[in-house]
């Protein structure tokens, strides 16, 4: 039996060593062209979302499309917007061997455009 139990501790110990956390983070002014725009900020959102991938070395295979601007305008329809401002996002990843657990979170200020203008590249 005590065999048994180093043989357990030795594994859990071997799979957390395998295990990896790699992260990062970054700023945007706004996620469409606001230049001389008027706007009414409706308030701040924060969105999360994840996927999985399965990586054999350096060569990684997505299980699904990475849901970024499904964040975004999530983000955006949250608050009826007509876009984002001063976004703060981050993402990062934990590998579990081949499959790796990946992480975004978005944080920004919904605006509203005043006199019904939508700028170029929004989605409305």
């Amino acid at each position: 039996m005590d065999h048994l139990a180093k043989l357990l501790q030795w594994g859990m110990l071997f799979l957390f060593l395998q295990n990896c956390a790699t992260s990062n983070a970054g700023m945007a002014i706004s996620n469409v062209p606001i230049v001389s725009k008027k706007y009414k900020v409706l308030g701040v959102v924060e969105k999360k979302t994840s996927w999985t991938t399965i990586d054999i070395a350096i060569i990684g295979f997505p299980l699904e499309q990475p849901p970024i601007d499904k964040v975004v305008n999530d983000a955006i329809a949250e608050k009826e917007a007509d876009a984002l401002i001063n976004i703060r996002y981050w993402n990062d990843k934990m590998i579990f061997g081949p499959v790796t657990l990946n992480r975004f979170g978005l944080k920004a200020e919904a605006v509203k455009f005043e006199g019904g203008e939508v700028p170029v590249g929004t989605s409305k």
